[in-house]
């Protein structure tokens, strides 16, 4: 991870959070099948009222969401250029630009979160500026589900965000700013590919209010009951949440993963769930240490002062020799607040033992040597991380060996975990070895609708991770196989099969599609056909405009609408199909294991799910 070195950018500010939040609930979405739950004699207006109804009962807190993302307030608050943190560059102060989309693969967890879009920028046009049009989504690793104990449902959690831009299609504008100058400098060197930025989102505020905390009793009940009012009253009610965000540009170089960490990866020491202090990223350059700890040392309370665990203290040891050294020690006013803010997190530090520290494992540890993080030196990270499969032929899933933060080109044994989708059951296990460049393609079962997850782990014979899957101690990639659904492929363009077995879908799960196209008048659906074509094309999948927005339409659905859209218009006219939209729909799919069951779940996967379902732990 690039932003360890130098040059860095670092910006702070706020992020907005809007996303439909009914499909989290197994009683209104079917995640295997793709498809909204509807039960005989059930509409698409019950299920819309039942979904406002559990805003009480479930805390579906946002049924009328859009999954709209946006920065906000946001702005690059210093650069590093070698010499320590500077707020007087040319480029300090401009704002920050990010529209993107919510979703994720796997929508009753918290562990696959997504950003979709199209670009992002910092600065202005005419001005010193950044501009860097999408290759990849964003992606959400790390998650600290431990950050802040005072939070509100998923306000005590913070994740760490990345993706990289090559350098075909950036543009950069340096008019006097010496950080753009640099970072063009550096983007002419041999090994660079183009930027990659990563920010952390923590303290996430519910319902617009900062005091709810989910340690307090009822908290919550007051604003779940008004949103309930306004839902009632009519109208379009989306519940955007918000957080506050640190994040860094640096240079995105060959060999370094685009979508999360490449790092010296230092981790909290097994079995413990909820850790003193969550993963940090680490890298060494000749004498200085760069940590990056964005997402590492939690707040102690609303007024977001940073635990104090005196002086912090990064040894290598050598397990082989029995040998240890301090490399140095970090104060606390290095990762306070005030040194958080503006530096995002991360931490730098001339060290002695440059030498021994290369080839031996790190640790950070208290003064008084409590051991807080422990180095795991062999690292297989997703080159995919979120895969997206059509159901038909298996597909294939590839990883990366790193060691000690870089590539590691060898062959090595790899134990493989398939997990079961909420990441609490290990349902096949393999030992495998990485080919002699250190890749390891695995052959991904795509044979029918499902989601599930696979864990690498170096070495072989590995025991499987009793706690499910931590987000903070394995690397991880998600497939999704969305179902062929050849039968709904197979039926008559009639807006009969059209309604019902494609468009209530969106119709039902997502209300703010009635801002700008009736979903159940056929004449508007297919009048505005050359739009629905450019916005389902599976071309289109990456773009911030794709429909449907939760990237769950199965090839069989696509090729019915399709089917319907490229009918001609006379045809459409003649049709008797005023009531169909009100006609009663038969459900396709059963209600799976309910949420509220999860209480038996191993101990991280208890924790995404209570995100989804405060209260209902």
């Amino acid at each position: 991870m690039s932003i360890l070195q130098i040059p860095r950018i670092h910006f702070k500010g706020q992020i907005s959070w809007d996303p439909i939040v009914t499909n989290n609930y197994d009683n209104f979405y079917n995640e295997d099948t793709s498809q909204a739950v509807l039960t005989p004699p059930e509409s698409m207006s019950q299920f819309r009222q039942a979904a406002i109804d559990a805003v009480k009962e479930d805390g579906n807190w946002n049924p009328h969401g859009t999954h709209r993302v946006k920065f906000f307030d946001a702005f690059v608050s210093s650069v590093d250029l070698g010499h320590g943190l500077v707020t007087t560059d040319k480029l300090c102060g401009a704002p920050c630009n990010l529209n993107a989309m919510l979703i994720d693969l796997e929508p009753y967890g918290a562990c696959t979160s997504q950003l979709f879009f199209d670009a992002i920028s910092f600065g202005i046009d005419g001005g010193c500026r950044i501009v860097a049009p999408r290759n990849e989504r964003f992606t959400a690793r790390y998650i600290n589900f431990a950050r802040n104990s005072f939070g509100y449902t998923a306000g005590g959690a913070s994740v760490n965000w990345q993706t990289s831009f090559a350098t075909a299609g950036l543009k950069i504008d340096g008019h006097k700013s010496a950080a753009l100058a640099a970072l063009q400098h550096a983007l002419q060197e041999a090994d660079a590919q183009g930027i990659v930025i990563s920010f952390n989102a923590y303290h996430t505020i519910y319902f617009d209010d900062p005091t709810l905390s989910n340690a307090v009793p009822g908290s919550g009940d007051a604003q779940s009951a008004q949103l309930y009012d306004k839902l009632m009253a009519g109208g379009f009610q989306p519940n955007p949440a918000r957080s506050l965000i640190v994040g860094t540009i640096g240079v995105w170089r060959k060999g370094e993963p685009m979508h999360e960490p490449g790092d010296r990866a230092l981790l909290p020491p097994l079995p413990k769930a909820r850790p003193l202090v969550a993963t940090a990223h680490a890298r060494l350059d000749k004498n200085q240490v760069s940590l990056d700890l964005s997402n590492s040392v939690s707040e102690t309370g609303a007024d977001l002062k940073k635990y104090d665990w005196g002086t912090l203290q990064l040894f290598a040891v050598d397990r082989l020799n029995k040998k240890e050294y301090l490399l140095g020690s970090l104060n606390y006013n290095q990762y306070d607040k005030a040194a958080y803010e503006a530096g995002s997190g991360i931490v730098s530090l001339n060290i002695d033992h440059a030498t021994e520290a290369a080839q031996a494992d790190w640790e950070l540890r208290t003064a008084d040597g409590k051991v807080l993080l422990v180095e795991a030196p062999v690292r297989l990270i997703p080159r995919t991380p979120n895969l997206y499969l059509d159901q038909g032929p298996a597909n294939s899933v590839k990883f990366q060996a790193y060691k000690h933060g870089k590539p590691w080109f060898q062959t090595s044994d790899v134990t493989l975990f398939q997990m079961s989708a909420d990441g609490g059951t290990v349902t096949a296990t393999q030992n495998l070895h990485t080919d002699g460049e250190g890749g390891l393609r695995v052959k991904a079962d795509a044979s029918k609708g499902e989601v599930y997850a696979y864990i690498p782990v170096a070495g072989k014979n590995i025991p499987a991770p009793k706690e499910g899957l931590s987000t903070q101690i394995y690397t991880y990639a998600y497939v999704r196989v969305r179902a062929a659904d050849n039968d709904i492929a197979a039926l008559p363009a009639t807006w009969d099969n059209v309604y019902k077995h494609v468009l209530i879908n969106w119709n039902a799960m997502a209300p703010c599609m009635d801002n700008w196209l009736d979903l159940a008048n056929p004449a508007q659906i297919h009048g505005y056909a050359s739009i629905l074509h450019r916005l389902t094309d599976p071309a289109a999948f990456e773009s911030y405009l794709f429909m449907p927005v939760t990237r769950d339409m199965t090839a069989g659905q696509r090729s019915l609408l399709y089917k319907f859209l490229d009918r001609p218009a006379a045809e459409i006219a003649s049709e008797a199909v005023a009531s169909t939209a009100n006609k009663p729909v038969t459900a396709a799919v059963t209600a799976t294991k309910s949420v509220q069951e999860a209480g038996s779940l191993p101990h991280f996967t208890q924790l995404s799910r209570s995100l989804r379902n405060p209260g209902k732990e």
